[in-house]
């Protein structure tokens, strides 16, 4: 399995937070991705589907735009895989494209219409590029031609609502209406069009993830502790799965490279895990 990282220009990191390229050596994938948060992906070899729980499917494309997912999906790719990609930050979502994260949630897309006609030849580049880090320059290139300004208030509430998510424990959402200028209406259409669902849904995303993030590489018994944002042991189990498509006994013993890479605490960012 190939995973290598590279750092987006300063001018795009309230966009983009890293990009990556990913590589898998086989000729079908079937796995299961957990909820997360949304994808630039540029698909230079493999393709295949995602499978929705409401039963929706979503084909892929050379150029694709994952929204935030509060939910797993199955997929299928038809091998070798090759991708690159970029993982989105809340300020994207009209900050680079004319979409709202709440559009494209829990669902994929070909990102080509949204970003325009440069999309097709940033690609047409990428193919031809072999080193993460190039292939970083070339995706700044595009993107910084892209990037918008947002309204001040909604840039005060994206980093307000990164602030309540970034606590340990998330604190109830009543605190973070109460430390808005805004009504509880119009900070949850905020969370929607820029983190891809309401606040209640982030605080329990989040923390499950987290939860999975400390169980991630351990074995034996399960730390006490990581009951205690829970009702119960039961509650934690159900929660974890919702969001991961494993309980946190599978999640020990059979999660995929790919989760364990992307969840293992020097990866996942637990002060900040919309990023």
């Amino acid at each position: 399995m190939l995973l290598e990282f590279a750092a987006p220009d300063p001018a795009l990191t309230p966009h983009v937070s890293t990009y990556f390229l990913h590589g898998l050596d086989y000729p079908l994938i079937e796995d299961r991705e957990r909820a997360d948060v949304g994808y630039l992906r540029f698909i230079f070899s493999g393709s295949g589907s995602y499978r929705y729980g409401d039963g929706r499917t979503a084909q892929s494309a050379p150029v694709m735009i994952l929204g935030p997912s509060t939910e797993i999906a199955d997929y299928t790719v038809h091998g070798p895989l090759r991708t690159f990609g970029a993982v989105l930050l809340p300020e994207f979502w009209g900050g680079i494209v004319n979409a709202t994260a709440e559009s494209v949630a829990n669902y994929a897309i070909d990102g080509r219409p949204l970003l325009g006609p440069g999309a097709q030849a940033c690609y047409d580049d990428l193919c031809q590029i072999e080193s993460v880090t190039e292939m970083g320059r070339r995706l700044d290139k595009f993107l910084l031609t892209l990037i918008k300004p947002l309204p001040q208030a909604h840039l005060n509430t994206i980093t307000l609502i990164g602030e309540w998510l970034s606590q340990f424990p998330i604190p109830a959402t009543t605190l973070l209406y109460a430390r808005s200028s805004f009504s509880e209406r119009q900070v949850m259409r905020i969370a929607k069009r820029y983190f891809g669902a309401p606040p209640k849904m982030l605080a329990r995303k989040f923390r499950a993830l987290r939860t999975a993030s400390r169980i991630i590489g351990t074995r034996g018994r399960l730390a006490e502790d990581l009951v205690s944002e829970y009702a119960d042991l039961a509650h934690m189990v159900r929660e974890v799965k919702h969001f991961t498509g494993m309980t946190p006994r599978t999640i020990q013993v059979a999660s995929s490279p790919i989760m364990q890479i992307t969840l293992h605490p020097a990866n996942f960012r637990h002060d900040a895990p919309w990023t």
